[in-house]
């Protein structure tokens, strides 16, 4: 039957790719754009990598732009990110004007092309820690978790982990719940100031616990950093930022 060709294809295929990705260089929690631009980066420089995304899509908040108005913003400091992505921009004062949807799906693109991978609908759930490093975290299925069943998770192995979560901040806010004594405070960003945030998001990228690092929104959370809106220069540069310190380490 053609039918249990293409059911026996895509369940072969994936299983082969899921049993490939137990155990990575990088795992990135969230496909965001500081997420992706790290994945690009890091599997440019054949560090193998794997992104993690709990939705069906790619992209964090970039697709709405402004209330739905699907552009976005970069400042000069961080085009030269968007034009090695191939990424169209219009000037327009002293920023830069980008399609949002041609973002996302151009930032993706090139992520995968370059060598990551990545798995949607795939939640996490925990960390593995060991010897009081992060050597790992632990996933399950979306569809089992927004539907709050009892079904155990399964494990990554990574070198390092990086949250590029966004605004949650997820892993590091699971860090602060199951390590004791580490000195985290609220994790929330503060009121809107761009130009703070854009220079503080980068400043501040980097590891937040060994084998632990942050990037992007994730940053303005656990710094308390004020939120900045849709202009989106940190967040390539963050991206770009802690793939280069984790590039370090690694060499």
């Amino acid at each position: 039957m053609q039918e249990i060709k293409v059911s026996k294809a895509i369940i072969e295929t994936y299983s082969r790719k899921l049993l490939n990705l137990l155990e990575n260089d990088v795992v990135i929690v969230g496909a965001g754009p500081s997420g992706l631009v790290a994945g690009y980066y890091l599997a440019k420089a054949n560090i193998k990598t794997l992104i993690i995304e709990k939705r069906l899509s790619i992209g964090g908040g970039i697709w709405g732009g402004a209330s739905g108005f699907n552009m976005i913003t970069i400042e000069d400091e961080a085009v030269n990110i968007v034009d090695e992505f191939g990424i169209k921009k219009e000037k327009y004062n002293d920023l830069y004007i980008v399609d949002a949807v041609e973002f996302a799906t151009g930032l993706a693109y090139k992520a995968i092309q370059a060598g990551a991978s990545v798995l949607n609908l795939t939640s996490f759930e925990d960390l593995i820690i060991k010897n009081n490093k992060v050597e790992g975290v632990v996933v399950n299925s979306t569809a089992i978790t927004i539907s709050n069943l009892h079904v155990d998770p399964y494990c990554i192995k990574a070198k390092y982990v990086i949250d590029a979560t966004g605004h949650p901040a997820e892993v590091a806010s699971m860090l602060k719940k199951k390590v004791k004594n580490i000195h985290i405070g609220e994790i929330i960003e503060g009121p809107m100031d761009v130009e703070t945030s854009e220079n503080g998001v980068v400043e501040k990228t980097g590891e937040l616990y060994p084998g632990l690092y942050l990037t992007g929104m994730a940053v303005c959370s656990v710094y308390n950093l004020p939120r900045m809106g849709p202009i989106f220069g940190g967040m390539l540069l963050s991206g770009r930022k802690v793939a280069e310190i984790i590039k370090s380490n690694i060499k």
